[in-house]
């Protein structure tokens, strides 16, 4: 509550609730749900007797559409263009970067939805953590995923931005260094070598160039396991000339993933959502000897941590 508010509605609001429960799993349900996305409720909790509202978007103007929650039902039409709720608009993109927010949070900052959340608020105006640089600029902290040792702090702010300095969880204080060149902010750190895996945080002091000093919390990632890497091959016999198909499992935090056989060109992985797998090819040579040879697949992943799986096969003439 803002000290400007009248503090008897939410007050009252607040007390009613206590003792009682809000309703469990109240989800809206569309017929024709394929014409619909991003439907977002904006209430986290609601309670009995009170209202609970959902905005979302439809593809294909026209025709009716059912809605659906619990026991209640009602059929709307769906038109090309209305004005009857002109605030509906702003109500769904507050909703739609609510959810972007909380992707950032369990997944990590990616360019895509840091874009997007920056688009709807400037279009929409209101405050985001990635549009408050008009109050404080935003920074971009890279890399999430690093392991105990000497790693690298990379923050990406705003051009408006004249000094960075990093407080680390471990009691480490750092200032960091401008890159003309990559426009990005850096410095090297000791991270404890007995620091379990886990996420931590990195306060940025940011001070601009009027004086003014903004304050960000960001997340990053200790990981120090190598990643799990299984092969999978359809058979272990393959004749000179052949391509064998590769299928690996690897650790989600994989980045790349490349096999190799004796003389033959490295095979490089990529994720497949169909098979559920990363896969590749690798064409056995036509002029490698008959023999068992070892396959050796390398998975590394953002930390720079490498782990290997090794699969033997059997080269036909």
């Amino acid at each position: 509550m803002r000290s400007t508010e009248p503090i008897d509605f939410k007050l009252n609001a607040f007390l009613s609730k206590i003792g009682r429960r809000p309703v469990d799993n109240l989800s809206l349900q569309i017929t024709s749900a394929s014409n619909f996305d991003l439907v977002y409720p904006l209430e986290e909790s609601v309670f009995p007797g009170s209202v609970q509202t959902w905005a979302g978007q439809y593809k294909k103007p026209g025709g009716q559409a059912t809605f659906t929650v619990q026991q209640m039902r009602a059929t709307a039409t769906l038109p090309a263009q209305s004005t009857d709720h002109p605030n509906l608009p702003r109500e769904w993109a507050k909703a739609r970067v609510d959810a972007l927010l909380e992707k950032i949070e369990r997944e990590g900052e990616d360019q895509a939805s840091i874009d997007e959340i920056i688009r709807l608020s400037r279009k929409y105006k209101f405050v985001t953590p990635y549009t408050s640089f008009l109050a404080a600029p935003r920074a971009l902290l890279r890399p999430r995923l690093i392991r105990p040792g000497d790693p690298v702090l990379r923050v990406k702010t705003d051009e408006s931005i004249a000094s960075v300095v990093a407080m680390f969880p471990f009691g480490l204080v750092k200032k960091l260094k401008y890159l003309d060149d990559e426009d990005t902010w850096q410095t090297r750190f000791l991270a404890p070598k007995d620091m379990a895996d886990g996420t931590y945080q990195v306060r940025l002091m940011l001070r601009d160039k009027q004086g003014r000093v903004f304050r960000e919390s960001k997340t990053f990632v200790i990981a120090s396991q190598p990643p799990m890497v299984r092969v999978k091959l359809e058979r272990k016999q393959f004749h000179r000339g052949e391509v064998m198909k590769l299928h690996v499992s690897a650790s989600d935090t994989t980045r790349t993933i490349v096999a190799r056989m004796y003389g033959a060109a490295p095979a490089y992985l990529r994720w497949n959502a169909e098979m559920g797998s990363n896969a590749g090819e690798m064409v056995v040579p036509a002029s490698l000897a008959a023999g068992k040879y070892k396959l050796t697949v390398t998975a590394e992943d953002f930390a720079h941590n490498i782990g290997t799986g090794e699969v033997e096969v059997e080269i036909l003439p």
